[in-house]
């Protein structure tokens, strides 16, 4: 797909000329939503069978893409007389319809030519009238135009005849056409400095648009002569050493394959990085006449002209017209192919096709009968050692010995040695504990840290303390100070007492600072009691 189109035209046959965008006498394909540059090159064969390019300064260009005299296919337009604007007129009206609309201005309307619709005589009322409508489009679709032609021109009894046609737009319209630019047609790039291992070295590049003329080059204050393009490198090289004497002989030219020059300075200024440049001047370079412009194939017209095709591709008809000295001429008529695109715009990013693995990659990641993986005749998966992981046709897991440690073929059952709740310790089952610390040796809670036995209580604390309270006189009491790391005011301090208690004492204990806690033996009889030393459970609830 070519982003610029240029054709060369014979004015006077309306054939194209091979050459440009053309190959084999065809127009390129175009695709919808697609923008091109169309360059135009007209000539005309001369006697001696040659072709020179017409001279376009005066003229203008007019380029279109559609098709030839359809009409549209919806909608209504107007006509207007005499400040008088008809009603809406259908676009596939009978001569009766289009009469009825317009009935104070005609005497009579028909149908015109071929055309079954689309296409209609006015006659107007009385004879030596002049008679002049003007057209209004209105809602024609695809978007057409009203055109209207004077057929007779009225006289004494003759009556004024005026031609109503309706035509579709074209799908692609192009007016204003400016002369193509010509920059960088031809330059002179530096292509090496000049170096201890380099020469300086410029490349004349002629390009296509170059049809002859002449070229100098300048050095400094010096300049050659004109040159002609396309001449010899020898020749070029010469005009050289003439021109410019401050490189006589210490320059080489050599064709580059390509119309142009390799310009090096050898000699006395090789290997030499030389400060002043070596500039062209084209002033005398004939290049292309192209007249250019614009064709942007995305408009609602393209769109309607795929909807009525109901095809991928359209074949409508690229027309090209030149107006000389106030003369429309239409200059080529061609069929020219459009297709559809493929990416438009709003265009979203497809999602990723599912992938399979090939059989050898499956074979890679998973083999069959491996030591080292899987054993599928016997239905066990290895591990990296090698050893048993899981036996799944008798449901068994293993551990690092390949010995049967869960078995889940009827609900699940543990083998061999007990399970661990936590790392690899493995836990024992417990014996004649409470469930708090049953839990903590199953793994199930921290060691190391206190809990309570009451909803909300932190923490539970318990030790033994060997007292000895002597003496304690009638309705009096003996406090003696234990110390309790952990507890604090407030908490519930509960007493175990020994067998061996004398009768009539009580005892309670209760937190009178942080780790520390008293214990008191209550005498509320009458007469003096004495308790000898014995040891006491105390236990701490938080609060």
């Amino acid at each position: 797909m070519a982003s610029t189109l240029d054709l060369y035209i014979d004015a006077s046959t309306g054939q194209l000329i091979e050459g440009g965008s053309v190959i084999g006498g065809a127009l390129p394909t175009l695709t919808r939503n697609d923008s091109y540059t169309l360059r135009l090159r007209l000539l005309e064969k001369q006697t001696n069978g040659l072709f020179e390019d017409i001279d376009l300064t005066s003229a203008s260009l007019k380029a279109g893409i559609g098709t030839i005299e359809d009409e549209p296919s919806a909608g209504s337009f107007k006509l207007a007389i005499n400040g008088i604007t008809s009603s809406a007129i259908p676009f596939n009206a009978t001569a009766v319809c289009v009469y009825n609309a317009i009935s104070n201005n005609v005497s009579t309307v028909a149908l015109y030519g071929s055309d079954t619709f689309g296409s209609y005589l006015l006659t107007a009322t009385q004879p030596n009238t002049a008679m002049s409508f003007s057209p209004d489009a209105f809602t024609l679709f695809p978007t057409s135009s009203v055109l209207i032609n004077t057929r007779r021109n009225p006289v004494t009894s003759v009556e004024a005849q005026q031609v109503v046609k309706l035509v579709r737009n074209p799908i692609v319209y192009a007016d204003t056409f400016i002369t193509s630019p010509t920059a960088g047609e031809i330059d002179l790039p530096l292509i090496n400095n000049g170096t201890s291992a380099l020469n300086e070295t410029y490349e004349l590049n002629v390009g296509p648009r170059v049809l002859g003329g002449s070229f100098a080059l300048v050095f400094g204050s010096n300049a050659t002569t004109a040159i002609p393009l396309f001449s010899t490198a020898a020749s070029v090289q010469a005009a050289i050493s003439a021109g410019i004497s401050a490189v006589t002989r210490s320059v080489s030219v050599q064709d580059n394959g390509r119309s142009g020059y390799v310009i090096s300075f050898v000699g006395a200024l090789g290997l030499t990085n030389i400060t002043t440049a070596l500039t062209l001047d084209p002033t005398g370079v004939q290049f292309i006449p192209f007249k250019q412009t614009t064709l942007t194939i995305n408009t609602a017209e393209v769109e309607d002209a795929f909807a009525d095709a109901g095809t991928d591709t359209i074949t409508p008809t690229l027309e090209i017209e030149l107006t000389q000295g106030g003369t429309p001429k239409t200059v080529f008529q061609g069929e020219v192919t459009i297709r559809k695109d493929l990416i438009t715009a709003g265009s979203t990013v497809p999602g990723a096709r599912d992938s399979y693995y090939t059989k050898a990659e499956t074979d890679a990641l998973f083999v069959e009968d491996s030591n080292t993986n899987v054993d599928a005749t016997n239905r066990v998966l290895f591990d990296s050692s090698g050893e048993t992981a899981y036996e799944y046709g008798n449901r068994l897991f293993g551990n690092a010995s390949s010995q049967e440690v869960i078995n889940h073929s009827v609900g699940l059952a543990h083998a061999n040695v007990p399970l661990g709740f936590y790392g690899t310790t493995i836990t024992a089952q417990p014996a004649n504990i409470n469930a708090v610390s049953g839990l903590i040796n199953l793994g199930l809670l921290a060691t190391g840290t206190t809990y309570g036995v009451l909803p909300l209580s932190p923490r539970t604390l318990t030790t033994t303390a060997s007292l000895n309270f002597g003496s304690v006189g009638s309705n009096s009491s003996t406090s003696i100070t234990v110390a309790v790391t952990g507890c604090a005011i407030n908490d519930l301090v509960l007493l175990g007492l020994p067998s061996a208690v004398c009768e009539g004492l009580s005892f309670f204990g209760h937190v009178v600072t942080a780790n520390q806690l008293h214990v008191d033996a209550i005498n509320a009889t009458n007469g003096s009691m004495t308790q000898s030393a014995q040891t006491y459970r105390i236990t701490v609830i938080g609060y």
